[in-house]
């Protein structure tokens, strides 16, 4: 039986779940006709936000709607020529462009003089309505945080946390569909070790249905586990494999829960060198969409499923790194 579990796609109609109040914060910045900015880590739920809000304008007579993706964008060229069909279009309708993966811009070069020409570009007369979205949180940050570009011309829509007991009541639903039970310490499991993240709910979710007929144990629901992490094993690996010695080390300390990573007993501990290494460490690894420095320098391991490897199979068992 093919589950009933979905993933891959943009989430629409009842699986869209909750973030009502994130589409009509989204649907009356378009209305007033102001640009929103989104970035959040990959596969939280961007693309179905924007999809969501976009629908409410889709067949108005007064409204475009156009889509660019820069997710293989290259050199200036390139990004010039998907601009093109931007920069002509004509005054009406009132047009809203959305450009998906934002972040990719500063693969090109001379980024920050491109960057540059549009702010001055979007801030005349008549210009669209742009949606932006990027899944590099830390490069996202760099161009409207830390640069400023685009200075108050965008406002944030950030993603609200999926209530759990919205995602409880979806599985338990589900499983009861076709006559089988989950229990509800298993869909609060399901959300908390995942923290909340949409898709590696689902696949959770889908492993530990195609596990069962019936009643699922929790022996089933730690071999669902398992699997999800079996299946990101190369992903995590290859993440692992292009950091340094020194990013590792400072990845166990953040893994560790440490928050003042430049302390000198922190630097000792963790065999980090100096602060002025630690600052470069905290560039690279920020740089790769590791690790993120929230509020008050406060760092975080990005991916949820990749900190339940680390714990499982890659802290627990390389031996340089234990134990710091």
């Amino acid at each position: 039986m093919e589950s009933p579990f979905t993933y891959n796609t943009i989430a629409i109609g009842s699986d869209f779940l909750s973030r009502k109040k994130d589409v009509s914060h989204l649907a009356s910045l378009i209305a007033d006709g102001r640009h929103a900015v989104i970035y959040e880590p990959p596969r939280t739920g961007k693309n179905s936000l924007v999809n969501m809000a976009l629908n409410q304008f889709e067949g108005n007579a007064g409204y475009d709607i156009t889509h660019i993706s820069l997710i293989d964008i290259i050199d200036p060229e390139d990004f010039l020529h998907r601009m093109e069909e931007v920069y002509s279009l004509p005054p009406e309708p009132r047009h809203i462009v959305y450009i998906e993966e934002f972040q990719n811009i500063l693969r090109i070069r001379d980024w920050d003089r491109m960057l540059h020409v549009m702010e001055k570009e979007w801030q005349k007369p008549g210009t669209p309505i742009y949606i932006i979205s990027g899944s590099g949180i830390n490069a996202m940050k760099l161009i409207f945080e830390e640069k400023k570009f685009f200075y108050r011309m965008f406002e944030r829509v950030r993603l609200s946390p999926i209530d759990e007991r919205v995602i409880s009541d979806h599985i338990t639903r589900t499983f009861q569909k076709v006559g089988r039970v989950i229990e509800p310490h298993q869909t609060e499991y399901i959300y908390n070790i995942t923290d909340g993240h949409p898709w590696y709910i689902w696949q959770l979710a889908e492993c530990c249905f195609n596990l069962t007929k019936g009643y699922l144990s929790d022996n089933m629901l730690a071999e669902a586990v398992d699997t999800l992490l079996y299946t990101h094993a190369i992903r995590f690996q290859e993440t692992v494999d292009n950091l340094s010695r020194y990013q590792l080390y400072l990845l166990r300390a953040i893994f560790d829960g440490v928050t003042k990573v430049s302390s000198s007993s922190i630097i000792n501990k963790y065999s980090l060198n100096s602060s002025a290494n630690v600052h470069r460490v905290k560039e690279a690894l920020t740089k790769k969409e590791v690790v993120i420095f929230e509020t008050q320098d406060s760092p975080r391991i990005i991916d949820p499923i990749f900190r339940v490897w680390l714990d499982r199979y890659y802290f627990k068992t390389n031996k340089t790194l234990q134990d710091k």
